[in-house]
């Protein structure tokens, strides 16, 4: 079920996160959990654009904590144009977002 609100499409919803929130939901002591797949896709879309990320394992995969990251964010935002560098192939609970109505999120159903 999607928690996006009426209406809107997924790039307007990108729109309104990167230029209203400022990606408030790639910042934080946030924990990204990823599977065994997101977690090889996370890696290496590092490498390509060198950027160092810290993935602590789990059984199914991982776990990226954002604090462990420069600036306590995802370590694939581009925090001067809060744009995603991965959002093409971002991780399944990026694409679901918001996954239950979030008081505040301008994206966000009620």
């Amino acid at each position: 079920m999607s928690y996006l609100k009426k209406g809107l499409t997924e790039r307007s919803a990108s729109l309104i996160c990167r230029n209203e929130c400022l990606a408030q939901c790639c910042k934080g002591p946030l924990i990204l959990s990823l599977n065994s797949d997101e977690k090889q896709l996370f890696i290496s879309k590092a490498i390509y654009y060198n950027k160092s990320v810290r993935i602590d394992d789990a059984e199914s995969g991982g776990w990226l904590k954002f604090e462990d990251h420069e600036g306590q964010c995802c370590p694939m935002l581009d925090t001067f144009t809060n744009k995603c560098l991965i959002y093409n192939d971002r991780p399944k609970r990026c694409r679901e977002f918001p996954e239950k109505p979030v008081a505040g999120c301008a994206i966000s159903s009620d």
